[in-house]
């Protein structure tokens, strides 16, 4: 049985008269203000609340149609704007004036648990590795044999702090290898007796070459892997322009590193830790990777997050140099750019292998120092025996580059933070995880 109410008609030149309208599916109504306080109906009688339609109250003069009739749905035309009463399931809108009712919820702090539980096991199995090379190679650990293997450790050292700057900073830079050639053969030409002399054009063309690569990453907001291989490319061409790529000595009067060799290790490792407790902080840590991507990779991330990735471009080439120049100190004579790429790929192994994120920003705090000393137990071992140079290095670096991205994906898995649904009670499981926090 359809309900019925009246509407007060007006017909031409005759007087207003009361009609009855259906119910029915022809009739069209908003649910909203009917004349009580809370936006209900008072009664369940349409005949005692004034209908207001689309929002005209029972005081507004009725309109009048020709040809109308009574038996007719019709609507009722006004200016006065109604509020439905608002629900669960009320769809709001954003219009003119219109406020969020708070402010979206801080991105929740990343979990470096996982980096504490990674790097105790990757420091047993470092240990491991130590222990078998000691029982089985224990020329390893001599006196000339540890000088040898802190001072490549110190070089590595340098080139993996490079690339963990640049890859936590979200902008990786593949041309550390060729950084490092570069500045090496100038310090070999430019040596005349005086090692400042030949140190600042080497370090001061690493320098320029990683801030141009970072403007250039900057201004054109371009992933910065694919810009540093222009810097890769350029480092292959200098290093066969000059002098047509022969090697280069260096004279017998510069000074040999060797002799110090466990204050570089130490000292390397000291500023990798450095790093390391610095990207514990959450606002270092986020402002060093804000040039990480959130949704489209093509979005420009701000003024600041460019000038990050600028800052860290810059001093991963510099930290480059500085390993190339070291390089060069020890073995007295330029390689012809031969090893920009093994070097790139074993530095890249020992900082993903390490716990670093290949993603950016995240990392850990004794990892990349691990890593260096996990990649660098293995080649050593495997020059002591004899391996293939080639083989032994280009195979230690794939597999550590293949776990470094296992452990990459375990890092941005338990290391974010699982977002708790909507009504969910706290210490309540949460069965969903989102990895696009920042």
């Amino acid at each position: 049985m359809s309900a019925r109410r009246w509407h007060t008609v007006g017909a031409p030149g005759g007087p207003a008269e009361e009609a009855p309208v259906s119910s029915d599916d022809a009739t069209v109504r908003l649910p909203g203000d009917r004349g009580d306080a809370d936006g209900r109906y008072a009664t369940d009688s349409y005949g005692e609340v004034p209908d207001r339609g689309f929002g005209v109250g029972g005081e507004q003069p009725a309109v009048s149609t020709p040809g109308y009739r009574p038996d007719e749905p019709r609507y009722e035309t006004g200016q006065a704007a109604y509020r439905a009463p608002e629900t669960d399931q009320t769809l709001v809108l954003g219009g003119a004036g219109w406020e969020p009712d708070e402010a979206p919820p801080r991105p929740p702090r990343d979990r470096l648990l996982v980096h504490g539980v990674w790097e105790l096991l990757l420091a047993v199995g470092v240990a491991g590795m130590v222990a078998f090379c000691y029982v089985n190679q224990p020329g390893m650990f001599s006196s000339a044999g540890l000088r040898v293997l802190e001072l490549q450790a110190a070089t590595l050292g340098l080139l993996a702090l490079a690339v963990s700057l640049s890859v936590r900073a979200a902008a990786p830079n593949l041309a550390v290898g060729a950084f490092a050639a570069v500045a090496g053969l100038l310090f070999a030409r430019g040596y005349d007796g005086g090692v400042a002399g030949a140190l600042a054009p080497a370090l001061g063309v690493a320098l320029l070459g990683g801030l141009a690569l970072g403007v250039l990453v900057a201004l054109l907001h371009v992933p910065a892997w694919a810009a540093s291989l222009v810097a890769l490319c350029g480092g292959f061409v200098t290093m066969t322009a000059v002098d047509h790529g022969r090697a280069v000595s260096l004279p017998t009067s510069a000074p040999d590193p060797a002799r110090t060799a466990l204050y570089w290790c130490v000292g390397v490792a000291a500023v990798s830790v450095v790093f390391g407790v610095v990207g514990l902080t959450g606002p270092a840590r986020r402002g060093v990777g804000a040039f990480r991507p959130v949704a489209d990779p093509a979005v420009r991330r701000g003024p600041g997050a460019a000038l990050m990735a600028v800052v860290a471009l810059t001093v991963s080439a510099g930290l480059a140099g500085g390993a190339g120049v070291l390089t060069v100190a020890h073995a007295r004579t330029t390689d012809g750019g031969g090893a920009m790429l093994s070097d790139l790929l074993l530095a890249l192994g020992a900082v993903l292998l390490g716990g670093v994120s290949a993603y950016g920003r995240r990392g850990g705090l004794f990892g990349t120092a691990l890593g260096v000393a996990a990649v660098l137990v293995v080649l050593r071992y495997g020059e002591i025996r004899g391996w293939p140079t080639a083989v032994t290095t280009y195979s230690v670096a794939g597999g550590a580059i293949a776990l470094g991205l296992v452990v990459t994906r375990l890092v941005e898995w338990v290391g974010h933070p699982r977002p708790r649904t909507e009504g969910q009670a706290v210490g309540a499981p949460v069965r969903s995880a989102s990895l696009g926090s920042r």
